[in-house]
């Protein structure tokens, strides 16, 4: 027996690069295994595109030189990144699971409140999955003992020490090169670019882990101080609520924008695109505006995490694009505040519950319920159900008098523009002015979708208006459209607003109340105190604490208390358009934010 060991032991000692490359190729195979994607199927995709391959293959190789390095001991070093590979394998499959979120470098520091929270999911614990990474490390841990035993290790210090470093050396350049390269990671052409579930599955866990690592960050604010912020909350003023409390339902149009309100159109009043929504506005129980939102063209997500939270997206990051996966942890937002109050709520999106990391991110926001297309019955047509389903679902939970705080967003009127949107042909939009054939295209296209979306909003008033239970109804639009490369549309309409931050960044809102609810003197008295600006121009971020003015409990919580008198004093808050005067209070709200967000 002994001369079987010490001929492993000679094999051993001399093929030891090659079991390290041995290794690396069993941990690179086992966590596309672990991974929720098919392993076929992404095996495939990445020799179809074998530089990722590389990108994956890294970082394994470096932890088990520098492991190796360390001890001498090649199935050491195995068994020390078979495990550690091994188990974020197996927390991004968990994670997965439960939230269709994969694992992303913020997790690991919310490590104890994700095994909290772990409680609250049924999850598969996948016993095959756990069975193949403590028995593969066992066995290096086997062979590290085995056939490490009584070895003289290899190798001067400095020799190992140099390893070591270049090894580690070779990994930083990679990581603040090929891992940092957004144009390399955008080239990969995976399923789909918007589930980042897919692309994670794709493009590798090892990748993805590491590309994210600096992105979708909280930037601490210059001279921040949790004591300071602490010091805020205890000095502002709060009070309890009183009164009536109406039924709240908040409705995010997707590029809904008074596009067509500009002097090239010649709609009549019976055929403005906009007819509905102005109907709605003239109502003396209504008033108007526009808010101004983080992006232009895009990010529906972060126009919904500024009106929920009261924050800003822009106020998040400079690297930051994407707000609702900028945090992985409870937020406090208007849904905690209603709640407090009695309310419960409901999140309605007739799209998936992936998309932006919806789903996730607003149970974090404490929104209760969160229903998305595949939980809905019939998905026929999701654009012109979306105010049937709207009905239905909350007459359903207020029939018993409960009170409740609906937030929905459709997807009537994403792009693209084109006359291929609908299986037949929209009215062609009315001018005064010569259009290119592409422009008429994208400006009749995205009309037509404005006047579905405008004469959605009548209905759905007319609709409230029948029920004796008070509503508050905030209907708004996310952000412009994107109507052609350097906006085409726009400038053969004479819409200068490229250069203009508040004008390429705003979107019209209406606050109406149904006749139950304004006929109380609770309303009134709310509605006469909104004071809205003459122009009627405020930030995103406030347009959820009016909503809660008008439901008497903008005052409860120190941080929307907070947002009621900063809208008063700035109601408009963008890069480029705040004064240096402005700017402190600006860095308060930046502050208290990031104490609310980390």
């Amino acid at each position: 027996m002994n001369g079987k060991f010490s001929k492993l032991k000679d094999i051993h000692s001399r093929f030891t690069w090659l079991e390290l490359l041995l290794i690396t190729g069993w941990i690179f195979l086992m966590s596309i295994y672990i991974a929720p994607g098919a392993f076929r199927h992404t095996v495939g995709f990445m020799l179809r595109n074998p530089l990722l391959i590389l990108l994956n293959v890294l970082p394994i190789a470096v932890l088990l030189l520098v492991i190796y390095f360390a001890c001498m001991n090649s199935f050491a070093s195995g068994a020390a990144a078979n495990l550690v590979f091994g188990l974020l394998s197996y927390a991004n499959l968990l994670k997965i699971d439960g939230r269709d979120d994969p694992l992303v470098p913020a997790d690991i520091l919310l490590l104890r409140e994700a095994l909290q929270a772990s409680g609250d999911y049924r999850l598969d614990l996948h016993p095959a999955v756990i069975a193949v990474i403590v028995l593969s490390t066992a066995v290096f841990i086997a062979l590290a003992i085995v056939l490490g035993k009584k070895r003289k290790r290899r190798g001067s210090t400095v020799s190992r020490i140099v390893g070591i470093v270049l090894s580690i050396a070779v990994f930083a350049g990679a990581f603040f090169g090929l891992y940092r390269d957004r144009e390399l990671y955008a080239s990969f052409p995976v399923s789909s670019v918007y589930n980042v579930t897919t692309i994670f599955n794709e493009l590798g866990l090892n990748y993805c882990f590491l590309y994210n690592f600096n992105l979708y960050t909280v930037d601490k604010p210059d001279d921040y101080s949790a004591k300071t912020v602490e010091s805020y909350i205890s000095e502002q003023k709060t009070e309890e609520p009183e009164g009536v409390k109406p039924q709240i339902i908040m409705i995010m149009c997707e590029a809904f924008n008074d596009v067509t309100d500009a002097d090239a159109f010649t709609y009549s009043e019976e055929d403005d695109p906009m007819r509905g929504f102005y109907e709605v506005a003239s109502s003396p129980n209504s008033i108007n505006g526009h808010i101004v939102v983080p992006n232009f063209g895009a990010g529906t997500a972060n126009t919904e995490f500024d009106v929920l939270t009261g924050m800003q997206t822009n106020l998040i990051s400079e690297t930051s694009n994407s707000a609702m996966r900028s945090f992985h942890h409870s937020v406090p937002s208007m849904a905690t505040v209603l709640g407090d109050q009695g309310y419960s709520s409901l999140y309605f999106h007739p799209g998936s519950s992936w998309f932006y990391n919806r789903d996730s991110a607003l149970s974090f926001l404490g929104v209760d319920e969160r229903v998305f297309v595949e939980d809905l019955e019939d998905k026929s047509n999701m654009e012109t159900s979306f105010l049937k389903n709207l009905k239905q679902l909350v007459s359903e939970r207020t029939q018993n008098g409960e009170r409740l705080f609906t937030y929905a967003t459709t997807i009537q009127n994403h792009q693209a523009y084109t006359y291929s949107k609908y299986d037949f042909e929209v009215p062609k939009v009315q001018t005064s002015v010569q259009l290119s054939d592409y422009a008429e295209e994208l400006l009749s296209v995205y009309a037509y979708g404005v006047k579905c979306s405008s004469d959605m909003l009548l209905e759905l008033t007319e609709y409230l208006n029948s029920l004796d239970d008070p509503y508050v109804l905030v209907f708004f639009g996310d952000h412009r459209p994107n109507l052609g490369a350097d906006y085409l549309a726009y400038n053969e309409i004479g819409m200068d607003i490229a250069d203009d931050v508040v004008a390429n960044c705003s979107a019209p809102f209406v606050i109406w109340a149904n006749d139950a609810y304004a006929k109380t003197s609770d309303f009134a008295d709310r509605f006469a105190s909104l004071d809205i600006p003459k122009d009627g121009y405020i930030s995103a971020n406030f347009l959820g604490e009016v909503t809660l003015e008008l439901a008497g409990c903008a005052k409860s919580e120190p941080f929307f208390s907070f947002l009621y008198d900063l809208r008063r004093e700035i109601p408009v808050i963008k890069t480029g358009v705040n004064s240096d005067a402005e700017q402190p209070t600006i860095d308060k709200l930046h502050c208290w934010q990031y104490y609310r967000m980390s």
